[in-house]
């Protein structure tokens, strides 16, 4: 499989994964907190932002460029969640984003969203700590503590996607001496 193919299967996966996370952050709103302008903005921006998602990965269109729209639409649904539905179970929506957007095994996808989920994670300390932490982890050095998880797990897929890369090239040069 040529590396165009597997790009546009990657997008296509992550896209419809996007709607996925849409329509639960919009069912824990419905059922859960009941905020009527949660529910329009995640309809809105992350409904949105899964659509063009789906568009340009259905029709082949900016199929390079597709991954950093990706990221843009996890990251708003994350946003999204923990400011509007703060708790944990939003906050380990990170960490679905990170491991979601591994799927493109990409080292510039995996810095981008590292970085990205570190401010994320560093906004919820900040602003939303009694919805979310235990309070023996409002201490300014916890955020150090808990954003390390994020970096150990952008490691971690680094590595995953060098072995991937590894094995999808062995497995080609395989087949060209087949």
């Amino acid at each position: 499989m040529d590396q165009m193919t597997l790009l546009k299967r990657q997008n296509r996966m992550v896209a419809k994964l996007l709607w996925v996370a849409t329509v639960l952050a919009f069912l824990n709103n419905l059922l859960g907190v009941r905020d009527i302008k949660a529910g329009i903005l995640i309809v809105v921006f992350c409904g949105g932002s899964a659509l063009l998602v789906s568009y340009l990965a259905y029709t082949s269109k900016m199929i390079s460029q597709t991954k950093y729209f990706a990221i843009a639409s996890c990251y708003i649904t994350v946003f999204i969640f923990i400011a509007f539905t703060p708790g944990m179970l939003s906050y380990f929506t990170i960490y679905i984003s990170l491991f979601l957007l591994g799927i493109y095994q990409d080292q510039q996808v995996t810095a981008i969203s590292v970085v990205i989920s570190l401010a994320i994670s560093t906004y919820a300390f900040l602003f939303h700590k009694e919805m979310i932490f235990h309070p023996r982890y409002y201490e300014t050095i916890s955020v150090l503590a808990i954003n390390f998880f994020i970096v150990l797990s952008g490691c971690l897929l680094v590595l995953q996607g060098e072995f991937g890369t590894k094995v999808h090239r062995e497995i080609e040069k395989e087949k060209k001496e087949i």
